[in-house]
This record gives C-alpha cells, sequence and structure tokens, in this order.
C-alpha cells in the first residue's frame, strides 16, 4: 500500500481491509485498524519502518474520494 500524489495504490488483499476499515465512523479511527491489521497479519515488510497511523488515514481518505488503484 502506498500513496503516489494522493493516490491511494494497493493490492487486492489490501483492498479488502480497506473497505472493512471504511465502514467505521471516522478516518482516522479506520487509520489505526488498518495500521494494527496489517502489523498483526505481518502484510508490512518491515514493521520497524511502518508509517504512522497519519499515513493510514490519508489512505482511507483517498480510498472515500475513490482515488484509488488495485495492482
Amino acid at each position: 500500500m502506498r500513496l503516489e500524489e494522493g493516490k491511494l495504490i494497493l493490492s487486492e488483499a489490501e483492498l479488502a481491509e480497506v473497505k472493512k476499515a471504511n465502514v467505521m465512523a471516522s478516518p482516522s479511527i479506520a487509520g489505526l485498524y488498518l495500521r494494527s491489521f496489517l502489523r498483526n497479519k505481518n502484510l508490512v515488510e518491515d514493521l520497524e519502518t511502518q508509517p504512522d497511523v497519519k499515513f493510514y488515514t490519508e489512505c482511507v481518505q483517498a480510498y472515500r474520494r475513490k482515488n484509488f488503484e488495485v495492482k
């Protein structure tokens, strides 16, 4: 999962989790959910350099604007 110029680029597995997180009321809560899920499921390659919650909040906001691409 990455953001490029405000556009969210993600895999099918990540998209499924972003969809789950999207049903939460606020983007910040959804961001916390995403960060926690990715950490617990080891979908993040290097846990030490995992982005902060703000990154995941921006990912949810990009998804809500339908500004995403699945690769």
